[in-house]
């Protein structure tokens, strides 16, 4: 595919329809999945007081339903995983690559992406508007990731420099390997699983064996 266009397992159609709604994307949970599996962030609960609904508005986009949600009582969570997610705008909730929205004569936003779709973009009856898909990393704990992105593509490729991400990858393949969380007796199975895929050129093959190779695999209880 593309280059400018995807980058990685997170931009393949797989994981972003795997991570959306019935119609629509789902930017929250898409930035969940980042900051805990990737940047190895922690969040709490929801606020049991809180309607975590985004409102409804056909004549909107989704980032701008979302905007409520930078207020300061919400904001406070929401920093942390929504521009994650937002990021990934630039594909639809079927993993298509877009780089607009567009409207139909009401000003309501239109979904279809079919024969009927053509004729009327062909008609002039769609007006289109460009996608915002910029993001921003924060609070990674790794200052030489952070910062702003213009969309999901510019963020996978700077995660997958980051020692942070890779480290919280291995560690949670670890942790499905094993059945458990990872101990401080595990810590040589963890730094030789790192070894092998950064000596391996990134092999995944590699990583899995060195996993699977382990004491702590081999002798698991």
């Amino acid at each position: 595919m593309p280059k400018e266009e995807r980058a990685g397992l997170l931009t393949h159609p797989a994981w972003l329809t795997a991570y959306s709604l019935n119609e629509g994307n789902d930017p929250i949970h898409r930035g969940i999945w980042i900051y805990e599996r990737l940047l190895a962030g922690v969040l709490g609960d929801v606020p049991p007081d809180v309607d975590a609904a985004v409102p409804s508005d056909s004549h909107k986009t989704l980032r701008e339903r979302m905007e409520p949600l930078r207020s300061e009582r919400c904001w406070k969570c929401h920093r942390k995983m929504n521009s994650l997610g937002e990021a990934f705008e630039i594909f639809d909730d079927w993993g298509r690559y877009r780089t607009h929205h567009y409207f139909d004569e009401n000003g309501e936003i239109y979904m279809r992406r079919d024969n009927q779709f053509d004729r009327k973009l062909k008609e002039g009856k769609l007006k289109r508007r460009k996608v915002d898909a910029s993001g921003e990393i924060a609070f990674s704990g790794d200052p030489k990731i952070d910062g702003k992105v213009k969309n999901a593509v510019e963020m996978m490729q700077r995660l997958g420099r980051s020692d942070r991400a890779r480290q919280s990858f291995i560690r949670h393949l670890f942790r499905y390997f094993m059945g458990r969380n990872e101990m401080l007796s595990d810590s040589k199975t963890l730094i030789e699983a790192e070894e092998a895929y950064v000596n391996n050129g990134g092999s995944f093959k590699a990583l899995v064996t060195s996993l699977l190779s382990s004491d702590s695999f081999l002798y698991r209880r």
